[in-house]
């Protein structure tokens, strides 16, 4: 659904920026056993082989961003993808200075436990944010579906506050007029 908000964005020629996660082995791929019973198999993706490109800032460096996560520092590094005239922006925690477990953050798409899903989306908000204003991109909208991004509207308040000195109270009109909140799968 997200590839395909994206595509209509360059259709139409709208200035949207997507960001997600890059899944090491991204979404399962299901098949039946000679039983009938159904069986998961990952594989890892082939980043080198993809049409995207690790971010680099003016010395060559990887552009990295730190989000603290389980009272551990994560870096994330940002890879870009072109869709059509659109930007996608995927976050990575794949990286050898991180704790192996943080590293698997990004490995894949809807595994783990609750506490893993609320670690990869602190990853997808806050570090989205962060990425967002490292890389000087200022979003008038930020668009969030489901709950998956949700963190990032913390982060544009605290980033607010920090910048203006406000309470909360003060700066919470000013992110709620900045968000788009849809869903869907809509339960009771």
């Amino acid at each position: 659904m997200a590839g395909d908000h994206l595509k209509s964005a360059s259709d139409l020629g709208l200035p949207l920026v997507g960001v997600g996660l890059l899944y090491q082995q991204g979404y399962v791929h299901q098949h039946l056993n000679r039983s009938g019973w159904q069986e998961d198999d990952y594989a890892d993706n082939d980043f080198a082989h993809m049409p995207m490109e690790l971010v680099r800032d003016e010395y060559g460096q990887p552009v990295t961003i730190k989000v603290l996560v389980r009272q551990r520092t994560v870096r994330i590094q940002v890879w870009h993808v072109r869709v059509g005239r659109v930007s996608l922006y995927l976050l990575d925690a794949d990286r050898s200075d991180n704790d192996p477990i943080d590293r698997r953050l990004t490995g894949q798409l809807y595994s783990g436990t609750r506490e893993t899903r609320i670690a990869q989306e602190i990853l997808l908000g806050i570090g989205g944010v962060r990425m967002l204003h490292a890389l000087e991109i200022e979003p008038a909208l930020f668009h969030i579906n489901e709950g998956h991004s949700a963190f990032c509207l913390l982060e544009v308040a605290r980033q607010e506050i920090a910048a203006t000195g406000e309470s909360f109270y003060e700066v919470e009109a000013k992110v709620r007029d900045r968000a788009i909140f849809t869903t869907h799968t809509p339960v009771p």
